[in-house]
């Protein structure tokens, strides 16, 4: 953690935390950005960044937030290999609190769909409060988890809400949260294209992908984060999951590709396409 993170993580109080909007406002303007408001939702832990009218949620306070830098982290990572377009249909696989959900739904414009998955009660929250506020009519959130089988499942409640796993752990908290898969989601909605599918779970994409196999002849893209860094890390043996991906979609003749930039996280993407749905 660098300097200012710590000053940041220090001055994220209820305390101190009217010192540390003047300093986000602040940081916004040396970046040539008119900020209009800034707001700490303690409720369901996430910061709001008000700019021209849209709400931009993160999981703590900064001043990057806004539609281009998102745009270019989602271009560097989910959409590198295939970039969303008016009309598409989109699965935000663990969503969050938004981030991409955002910038997906302003790629698809109002003729395009996405459905924007997270299991996390108190993180869900934050994403249906972000749908409400900016008023993404194109955009379908669900508070569920996608898994292999249908029944429910535990999910770590961690101070990082990007790194809440369904890993069964020794935490004291976590929440039971509903589990259906991808198949039965996909025949519930009648959904009969899929342009691109994110998935981003923190370990449970290898059992995400075991009940999507029906549903793969309509799927045009994927673009999967595997977690192998985090094993790499020193953390469960759950997390290792990209040559499973890997042999999954070499298995369903899907076109595969991923990027070499010596980053672990980016290069634990693994980007799909299949033919025969293009």
């Amino acid at each position: 953690m660098n300097f200012t993170n710590r000053i940041i993580k220090i001055l994220d109080t209820p305390i101190s935390r009217g010192l540390l909007k003047q300093l986000i406002y602040i940081g916004y303007k040396r970046k040539g950005i008119k900020i209009e408001g800034v707001q700490a939702h303690i409720q369901f832990n996430a910061w709001e960044f008000r700019i021209e009218g849209v709400s931009y949620l993160s999981s703590g306070p900064g001043w990057v937030y806004e539609y281009g830098y998102l745009l270019d982290q989602l271009k560097a990572l989910s959409g590198h290999a295939y970039l969303p377009k008016a009309g598409d249909v989109v699965f935000d696989i663990g969503a969050g609190v938004g981030e991409e959900t955002i910038i997906f739904s302003k790629l698809v414009g109002d003729t395009g769909k996405v459905f924007s998955i997270e299991a996390h009660p108190r993180t869900f929250k934050a994403l249906a409060y972000l749908v409400e506020v900016n008023g993404l009519s194109n955009v379908f959130p669900v508070n569920v988890a996608f898994s292999n089988e249908k029944g429910a499942v535990e999910i770590d409640d961690s101070e990082n809400s990007l790194a809440n796993s369904i890993l069964p752990s020794t935490k004291d908290k976590s929440f039971k949260v509903t589990a259906v898969t991808f198949d039965e989601f996909v025949s519930a909605n009648q959904i009969k294209s899929i342009d691109l599918v994110k998935m981003n779970v923190e370990g449970a994409e290898q059992l995400i992908i075991k009940g999507m196999i029906n549903s793969l002849s309509i799927i045009k893209h994927l673009a999967i984060s595997c977690h192998d860094f985090r094993y790499k890390n020193g953390e469960s043996e759950f997390f290792k999951t990209k040559e499973i991906v890997l042999e999954f979609l070499r298995y369903y003749d899907f076109i595969i590709s991923t990027q070499d930039t010596k980053d672990y996280m980016v290069d634990d993407y693994v980007y799909a396409t299949n033919p025969r749905a293009l």
